[in-house]
């Protein structure tokens, strides 16, 4: 990455690379290297801000103040009705129009291995009740950690719900068919045919939606040959701590990208309507990358008293944390 848009951070080591944008908030790229001393970047993205100004995708940004779906573009607050832009007819998505995905951030500060990014958003805005000031900090360190802290204060109450948006391919292959897959989650929630959580949550035993045990992604693809998962994960909280509550890795380079973090939820969405140009002029067509999206329900203020809620007031600040970690197989 050389144009003058991104902001590098790096560790001592430089075994770990990335580049960000202030606009957005965005994961531009990861760099780590393959089995082979390779370098390789790890996420989708554009050579420069105008590909992500066009971006319909949502590559590597920042999400909110909700993240995915909100049924019909309307939900109750404290006893109102809130509206919203269907901006994926019926649904709002991602924030809408006006949401921080669609915006440029400030770099509130940069060093050699980290960068803090800040927003301020109300409801003149975005059409979201309340407000929020919400800063995201990347950071490499020399365990070869890619640290994203997620956190937000207001002065009124309001609703926030963050994700990030990056699509991984750990191997620059034409599909994530080969790429496995392990999630620490027993149950999962399903969508309807508009992709919108039901309010259900339901075992993934004898499911496609199962990766208890590791296993390849093209296992779980349709009739068509496609991996059709856009769904949400709940992470197991019972029995002993999970140390990588997903991994996810290339037998081809040999990397492998474990995660942890204290969001309850990890949506993933295996990019089956994609289709664009990126990097290079690369083609990025469906299944090309896993896009890994930790997080809160998505949703929930679709269905309060059945999914955790996402609400944030002058007394409970939002505060979450994502931990990538790469190694070699």
């Amino acid at each position: 990455m050389t144009s003058f848009d991104f902001i590098e951070i790096t560790n001592e080591e430089h075994t770990v690379t990335a580049y960000l944008l202030p606009y957005a908030a965005t994961l531009a790229s990861v760099i780590f290297q393959d089995k082979n001393k390779k370098p390789q970047d790890l996420v989708l993205g554009f050579s420069n801000k105008k590909g992500y100004l066009e971006d319909t995708a949502y590559l590597g940004r920042t999400i909110g103040r909700i993240a995915n779906r909100i049924k019909n573009g309307e939900f109750e607050f404290r006893g109102k009705t809130v509206n919203l832009h269907t901006n994926l007819p019926p649904h709002h998505l991602h924030g809408g129009p006006n949401g921080i995905a669609k915006r440029d951030w400030e770099v509130r500060s940069h060093s050699k291995g980290s960068v803090t990014f800040g927003i301020k958003t109300d409801t003149s805005i975005d059409s979201y009740p309340g407000d929020a000031i919400i800063e995201v900090t990347y950071t490499i360190n020399d365990k070869n950690q890619l640290v994203v802290e997620h956190s937000a204060r207001c002065t009124e109450p309001g609703v926030l719900a963050l994700t990030n948006h990056a699509y991984w391919n750990l191997d620059g292959s034409d599909s994530i068919h080969a790429h496995r897959l392990h999630i620490a989650a027993s149950t999962y929630l399903p969508v309807d045919e508009t992709n919108l959580a039901t309010g259900e949550i339901a075992s993934v035993e004898n499911t496609k939606f199962d990766f208890r045990e590791p296993k390849e992604l093209g296992a779980v693809k349709d009739d068509d040959g496609m991996i059709d998962l856009d769904n949400d994960w709940i992470l197991d909280k019972e029995g002993p701590e999970q140390l990588h509550q997903l991994s996810f890795w290339s037998n081809q380079s040999g990397i492998r990208m474990d995660i942890q973090t204290s969001y309850p939820a990890i949506h993933l969405y295996a990019a089956k309507r994609l289709n664009t140009k990126g990097k290079e002029d690369a083609v990025y067509g469906a299944n090309k990358a896993l896009a890994i999206e930790p997080q809160l329900y998505s949703s929930a203020v679709n269905y309060p008293g059945k999914f955790p809620s996402v609400e944030i007031t002058p007394e409970k600040p939002y505060s979450y944390e994502i931990i990538y970690s790469f190694s070699h197989i």
